[in-house]
């Protein structure tokens, strides 16, 4: 089944035994509850997201030293002219995830999608007192990043960081977790209840040099997937595609400090990718592989309470 709002996303990643036959467009009241409820730690979530990609293009271990080096430069200049400077602080490393071989990560022509469950209880736990994300990337270089962002104990919220929007509006939603009820579910995994929400990441060519970025969440009350947002742009797939930290993460937990302890379960269910090809089809969808990526562990205090290569992952510290 695929959606008609956009004839060209990506089928669905089947979530429940029945789909229903249409989605919901319910990208104005993201919209709106991101504006009628703004989050106090908003500018210091932007300041903490860009910065840590800076961290990644510095030490992306399937990169060459030139092309880190090419990327970290590209990054801080941007950060310059459009950020200026911050104390804020910067991660050591990735804590705990799959990062996507290059081979992999350029391996598509008109549309790359990510379908996962996020593992994310209603608070982190333990000591965490700063920034924690729970994200992934769907491959494109310009395409978007769907996540749970926690900021020390309280509840986390629900982002959208698209980039392909020009800076500083790369935020595009920052919903509270008090409005994600319907989104939220329990499932059972490896023994244990798990609490995620289902997430649908898109980068599709609409036709020649126009490419849009899309967000489904599975809304769990509906039995339905829900449009929550969509943005279209002008690009290449050269561009898409090019060598570059941008679009190497699948699913990673991503810290802001140098070592966890009692943190609850964090992670990934299902991780699974599809990939559409020059003819404008769109192949199955797969579970991600260790040939597609690779298990990568920063060893900040997280352990893998279940580790299914390469698409289910929970860790805790």
């Amino acid at each position: 089944m695929t959606a008609t709002y956009v004839d060209v996303s990506a089928p669905f990643r089947i979530v429940g035994p029945d789909m229903p036959g249409e989605p919901a467009d319910e990208r104005e009241k993201f919209a709106r509850i991101t504006t009628e409820y703004p989050d106090e730690n908003a500018e210091a979530l932007r300041w903490a997201f860009l910065q840590s990609r800076l961290r990644l293009a510095r030490t992306d271990p399937d990169m060459d030293l030139e092309d880190r080096d090419r990327m970290a430069s590209a990054l801080a200049e941007r950060f310059e002219q459009d950020f200026g400077v911050t104390e804020e602080p910067v991660p050591t490393r990735l804590g705990y995830g799959f990062l996507y071989y290059q081979t992999f990560k350029r391996d598509f022509a008109t549309g790359t999608a990510l379908g996962w469950d996020i593992i994310c209880p209603d608070t982190p736990g333990g000591n965490v007192d700063n920034f924690l994300y729970v994200t992934a990337t769907n491959r494109a270089v310009r395409g978007l990043e769907a996540f749970v962002a926690y900021f020390a104990q309280n509840a986390p919220s629900f982002c959208v960081w698209d980039w392909a929007q020009p800076p500083p509006n790369q935020l595009q939603l920052d919903v509270p977790w008090s409005s994600m009820v319907e989104y939220r579910r329990t499932v059972n995994s490896h023994g244990l209840s798990r609490q995620v929400i289902g997430v649908t990441n898109t980068t599709v060519e609409l036709s020649p040099g126009t490419w849009s970025n899309i967000v489904y969440l599975w809304n769990a009350v509906q039995n339905r997937h829900d449009l929550v947002y969509r943005f279209d742009y002008a690009a290449t797939l050269a561009q898409q595609t090019a060598i570059s930290t941008f679009g190497n993460w699948g699913p990673i937990v991503e810290n802001f400090q140098p070592a966890y302890s009692g943190t609850r379960p964090l992670g990934s269910l299902g991780a699974s990718t599809c990939t559409r090809d020059h003819g404008g089809n769109w192949g199955p969808w797969g579970l991600l592989t260790p040939n597609q990526s690779f298990v990568h562990d920063g060893h900040v205090g997280f352990r893998a309470e279940f580790l299914d290569p390469n698409y289910n992952f929970a860790v805790r510290s």
